[in-house]
């Protein structure tokens, strides 16, 4: 998920500790959109302090909708996904949180799993069980949680919806009751490392807007407030999984996602040939790329 999005004039926010260790001390690393994004003295996450308010944020997703990207430009992505997921279960219960208009899920069914959906956009979440039939829940995945349904996931998905929350840590809280014994947590998030060394690198040669932020064209996503509050590498996301009761087994470059910007989705194809390389000669030690998959399991 990404949009050029700009900040709405609502002053009600709020100054938080990393969204990932909890630790106050922060440097300043970049301002856009009149947002400011940080960056944390312990654990390097970098995010939005301070951070949107419950309203700003509601109306921001009540009208949320990409259209036919999320509806015929993710299939790679989603097959891609599915398959690394069948590695550790077949054709068992799956939550996907922030399904947009159920593509993913409908791709899962196809491999024999149950599937439920949680999304906030009503345009995602009708078109989801209209087109799909994909039962959805239309609303947050707090509402879902405080409706005491007592439904249990041997799979549970948020496939770039973790940089969108507020509190990651806490929603992560909420789902690990959801996940039966056994059962996985799969979490795709955009490499804040990537987009970091492009914007940076422009910023050292001159350039006006060297994230993307004011112009017409996408941003990089790994920056892209007030839509993406957390910026994650590896790292921090290995951190955070952890420090909310999973253990990582297995972790590695997204599949693409492609878009309408041709010079965009050849970048990627190259960077991905690049990635791809650098895992394998690494024995995969090192996972750099555009995005980042990550499976865990209950600790």
């Amino acid at each position: 998920m990404g949009s050029q999005a700009t900040a709405l004039a609502i002053p009600q926010r709020e100054m938080v500790s990393c969204r990932v260790c909890s630790a106050s001390p922060y440097t300043e690393y970049l301002r856009a959109r009149g947002y400011d994004i940080v960056r944390c003295d312990s654990c390097g996450l970098r995010y939005v302090n301070p951070q949107p308010s419950f309203n700003e944020l509601e109306q921001l997703y009540a009208a949320f909708d990409q259209g036919d990207q999320w509806r015929i430009g993710e299939e790679r992505f989603n097959r891609g996904v599915r398959k690394v997921i069948l590695r550790f279960k077949k054709g068992r219960a799956a939550l996907d949180v922030g399904s947009g208009s159920g593509n993913f899920l409908r791709c899962l069914r196809e491999a024999g799993f149950d599937v439920f959906g949680v999304e906030p956009s009503l345009t995602g979440s009708t078109y989801a069980r209209s087109v799909h039939g994909v039962e959805t829940f239309h609303g947050t995945v707090e509402g879902f949680v405080a409706l005491g349904a007592a439904r249990d996931f041997d799979v549970v998905t948020l496939l770039n919806v973790l940089e969108h929350l507020k509190d990651p840590a806490s929603i992560l809280g909420l789902l690990r009751p959801r996940l039966r014994s056994g059962g996985i947590l799969v979490i795709v998030v955009p490499d804040a490392r990537l987009h970091s060394l492009v914007g940076e690198t422009r910023r050292r040669f001159g350039f006006r807007d060297p994230f993307w932020m004011e112009s017409k064209g996408k941003p990089l996503v790994g920056f892209d407030p007030p839509l993406h509050l957390c910026s994650f590498e590896p790292g921090t996301l290995s951190l955070l999984v952890k420090r909310c009761g999973f253990v990582p087994v297995y972790l590695s470059n997204a599949p693409l996602i492609f878009n309408d910007e041709r010079w965009k989705n050849a970048a990627k194809r190259i960077l991905h040939v690049f990635t791809e390389a650098t895992d394998r000669l690494t024995l995969h030690r090192v996972i750099v790329g555009y995005s980042t998959l990550l499976v865990a399991r209950k600790a």
